[in-house]
């Protein structure tokens, strides 16, 4: 009796599986919860997207108020760039050099004949032979300050040196720390390698040794610069191509510096 009432109940509860496990199996298909999940999916894609898209305009916003500061600092500087030329004063190189500063900026020189001198500085250094800048651009108000000071210094009035148009510089070897002007064997070695460079070297003139002295000028005199003519420079447009702006934005410099020592000679006669 026992067995056949477990019989029955077994019976049942199999049956009873069955039909909720078939009742699950043929239930339709509800979409509902599949559309849900995509729309919260795209939901989230959708905010990622802009938040990305907020993040970058953001950041570039931050960037194009960069670059408006910084061009604002650059033509700032550029403006008064001058004001920041390297200078020497005088007895820094261990000999009278008159009262007013020193221009000592590569910078100061015209582009073609700057590049030369860097690379006479560079190829010394390659020999072992430290060279310091003495002087590079020269106003009118300092070469009138070196031919009050005796010939022993200059024979050119203002207008009549290369300097005064960025196209001569004078260097010195430095020798244990110190400037060495009368080593006549290291002076030729210097000018060998300047005159390689296309230089004009100052230890070749007789009346007025200058072997610390460098100039190009691309065959012109000083009456042709004087009156605003330019030395041609071999390949220009390849290697020079923004030779006139550059050359504009120099003159500019040069005057500003005419003007501070014109000024400062008038007030310190």
């Amino acid at each position: 009796m026992r067995f056949f009432i477990g019989l029955v109940l077994f019976n049942l509860f199999n049956g009873a599986q069955i039909s909720f496990a078939q009742s699950n199996l043929f239930q339709p298909y509800d979409c509902r919860a599949e559309v849900e999940i995509n729309n919260r999916i795209e939901k989230e894609r959708l905010a990622r997207e802009l938040a990305i898209k907020d993040s970058i305009e953001q950041v570039e916003a931050q960037l194009a108020l960069l670059k408006q500061e910084e061009i604002k600092r650059l033509l700032e500087y550029e403006q008064h760039a001058w004001m920041h030329w390297a200078t020497a004063s005088n007895f820094t190189f261990g000999k009278d050099r008159g009262n007013l500063p020193m221009i000592t900026e590569l910078n100061s020189l015209h582009p073609f004949f700057r590049d030369r001198v860097v690379r006479l500085i560079y190829q010394c250094k390659q020999k072992g032979i430290e060279l310091a800048i003495v002087e590079t651009f020269r106003t009118h108000a300092k070469q009138d300050e070196y031919k009050t000071m005796g010939k022993k210094y200059t024979r050119s009035g203002a207008g009549k040196s290369k300097h005064q148009y960025g196209l001569a510089v004078d260097l010195v070897p430095i020798v244990n720390g110190q400037p060495e002007w009368h080593n006549r064997a290291l002076w030729r070695k210097i000018g060998i390698i300047g005159e390689q460079l296309g230089l004009r070297w100052g230890g070749r003139w007789r009346s007025l040794y200058d072997p610390g002295h460098f100039e190009w000028t691309g065959g012109l005199n000083a009456f042709d610069l004087a009156n605003g003519k330019l030395p041609r420079i071999p390949k220009q447009e390849i290697n020079y191509p923004c030779l006139e702006n550059d050359l504009a934005l120099l003159k500019f410099y040069q005057e500003q510096w005419e003007s501070e020592q014109a000024s400062y000679a008038h007030k310190n006669p």
